[in-house]
Formats: structure tokens, C-alpha cells, sequence
């Protein structure tokens, strides 16, 4: 939000208040809202207001998110507006802000839920989540996240699915990414981490990660295994992408951008893709399946942008495009050859 405010004492604008005045302003927001309001609460509130000029400006930017997303619903990816699709390529700007929209939701009141429980999101939802600290998680579709910060460390665990960290800088703090047996240790970065079922993947969009195995962080364990564990330290560079199945070799390589952020913008990018893949990814943001009917079909090659959960407008392009045959309804679509016209 660009719009300037002023401060506590009407003294003139100010600039946007720092990602930690936010962050503790939206867990107050998140307090007085909460059904755990009490006067001793508000007497709280009061005093942390007035310590810092700063922190009224937070509460009054974090108050007008809430009052503005309070009017909005919030909504999974496939319910969203409707598109259009000039080849493969897809106009999405009403999509997109009913995407962002829907984020803004999540900012406010998921601070303290975070701390306890971790949060997960459902398939095609998106959430933003503010931290203590000022880091904020992008959480993608179908993904669970669980912090535990203490003195020592900033702890999150993914335990499943996608997520972007933009991690507030602390050199005396470290900020610690457990997906699987993989741990990514960051300061003051942007990365992104996938954790699916056989696979862990770790991309670097700026700034510095380290990315170890877990057992490297636990003492007796690492040194008892040596120079094994060491010989398995990656040091990302900004672009960079690191893939680690199972016991396979890691894949280093310098991914676009583009694609892999695409999810934020409420899309699936495609370059050159298996059939059989481009199908997979579709079917994380949608409870509607895309089948394929005949496996030789599998290989086909998918280029293009997509909206994440419109499962059916996907099927129709591919389908004309490959002179497939398509068929189902709600709960799935199937991708078959198209049978010869009777003679």
C-alpha cells in the first residue's frame, strides 16, 4: 500500500512502517479481534501504542487491511473468475487479484496459531503469514508449515507442500528450514522450498542459503559421520535450484524464475512438459482430476500458462490442440485418444 499516514502526534507522514512493527501489530489485531479480549488486554494494547509513533501507523495500516478483506470471501483457486485462452496463454488479472485479495485475509490472525500449531492450507488455497520477527511465509496449495523459534533459533518445519520464505535479517537469530532429512539455513534471504512425497527441492531467489542434511545440526550424530555429511553441504547462489530424491544424486540447475514462482500469481507455468506431469501439477490446486486414459499420451509436450484449479479449461485446450477426446465432469476429466468416426 502506497498511501502515506501519519503518525501518532499528526506530526506529518511518515514512511511504511518496518515488517516487525506490522508483524507485532497484526498479532494485536489478532488479540482484540480473538475471543481472549480482556481489559488487560486492551490496557496492553494501549501501552504498546504508545511507546513508538511507529507502532500507531502499523495498527492503522494492518486495521485497514482487516476491515478490507473482511468484505471479501475467501475462496479456492478454482472458484475464481473466469479466463480466456488465446492458445496455451491465459489472461489473469481479475484471477490474480482475487488471488491477492484472498492473501490479504490470512495476514491477520494466523500469528498466534502459527506459534501453537502450525498452519495448513486446503487444495487451491493460498495464505500470507506474518511472523514475530517479520518474516513472512507464502504458503502454496495443499502445504503445512509449523514454527518453534527460541532463543537459540527461528525453527520452521514444512511438513508438506510449498512455501516462500522471506526471512526478516538477524545475523544473531538463525532462521532454520526443515523440509524431510533436508535443513536450509538462511539469513536475511528469499527462497523457496517444495517438499513433496519422494522429493525435496530448495530454489534461491536472492540472498544466501546453506542447505545440509538434518542430522548435521545434532551434534554427536554429525561428527560421528564426518567428513559424509560435510561432503553433502550445498551453498546456494541467487537463480540456483537444488532437487534431492530419495538417495539419487542431487540435481543442481538454474530453473526460470518465472515458472517456479508462477503459483504466486495463482498459475501453473509449463515449458516442454510431460503430459503426464503438467497433469500432476494441475491436480495439486483442484479436488477435480485430470486423467489420462492412454498411456502413450503421457509424453506429449505442454507449453503454456494456466490458471492453478481450472481443470477444465486445461483439458480443453490440450484436447484441441493434440485432437484428444475428452470426457467426465466434477469429480474427474479424462484425456483419451479420439476414437475413429464409424464408417
Amino acid at each position: 500500500m502506497n498511501k502515506k499516514m501519519q503518525s501518532a502526534e499528526g506530526s506529518g507522514p511518515s514512511t511504511k512502517p518496518s515488517r516487525a512493527a506490522r508483524a507485532e501489530a497484526a498479532a494485536w489485531l489478532a488479540r482484540l479481534h480473538g475471543p481472549n479480549r480482556t481489559p488487560e488486554v486492551e490496557a496492553g494494547f494501549r501501552q504498546w501504542l504508545a511507546e513508538d509513533p511507529e507502532r500507531a501507523a502499523a495498527f492503522e495500516l494492518l486495521t485497514e487491511t482487516w476491515e478490507k478483506s473482511a468484505r471479501l470471501r475467501r475462496r479456492p483457486f478454482e472458484e475464481m473468475a473466469s479466463w480466456q485462452l488465446p492458445g496455451f496463454r491465459i489472461s489473469f488479472s481479475r484471477a490474480a487479484s482475487a488471488a491477492a485479495a484472498t492473501a490479504l485475509i490470512a495476514i491477520v490472525g494466523t500469528f498466534f496459531y502459527l506459534r501453537a500449531d502450525g498452519v495448513t492450507t486446503r487444495i487451491g488455497e493460498q495464505r500470507i503469514l506474518a511472523l514475530e520477527d517479520g518474516t513472512r511465509v507464502t504458503l502454496n496449495t495443499n502445504s503445512q508449515v509449523v514454527q518453534r523459534y527460541d532463543a537459540q533459533a527461528r525453527r520452521i518445519e514444512l511438513r508438506k507442500g510449498e512455501a516462500m520464505f522471506e526471512v526478516a535479517r538477524n545475523s544473531n537469530w538463525p532462521f532454520i528450514v526443515t523440509a524431510g532429512d533436508r535443513q536450509i539455513r538462511a539469513l536475511g534471504t528469499a527462497f523457496i522450498v517444495r517438499r513433496e512425497l519422494a522429493q525435496v527441492a530448495v530454489t534461491l531467489v536472492e540472498g544466501r542459503v546453506v542447505v545440509s542434511p538434518v542430522a548435521e545440526d545434532s551434534g554427536a550424530n554429525a561428527q560421528s559421520q564426518g567428513s559424509a555429511l560435510r561432503a553433502q553441504r550445498f551453498e546456494l547462489n541467487a537463480g540456483e535450484r537444488i532437487t534431492f530424491v530419495k538417495s539419487a544424486v542431487p540435481k543442481l540447475d538454474l530453473p526460470s524464475m518465472e515458472k517456479v514462482t508462477a503459483w504466486q500469481r495463482g498459475q501453473v507455468a509449463l515449458d516442454d512438459t510431460a503430459l503426464a506431469d503438467a497433469v500432476a501439477e494441475m491436480n495439486r490446486y483442484s479436488h477435480t482430476r485430470l486423467v489420462i486414459a492412454d498411456p502413450q499420451l503421457a509424453t506429449i509436450r505442454i507449453s503454456g500458462i494456466f490458471r492453478a484449479g481450472d481443470q477444465e479449461n486445461f483439458a480443453i485446450a490440450v484436447s484441441k490442440t493434440y485432437n484428444l477426446e475428452m470426457r467426465g465432469g466434477s469429480r474427474a476429466i479424462v484425456l483419451g485418444a479420439r476414437q475413429p468416426a464409424a464408417p
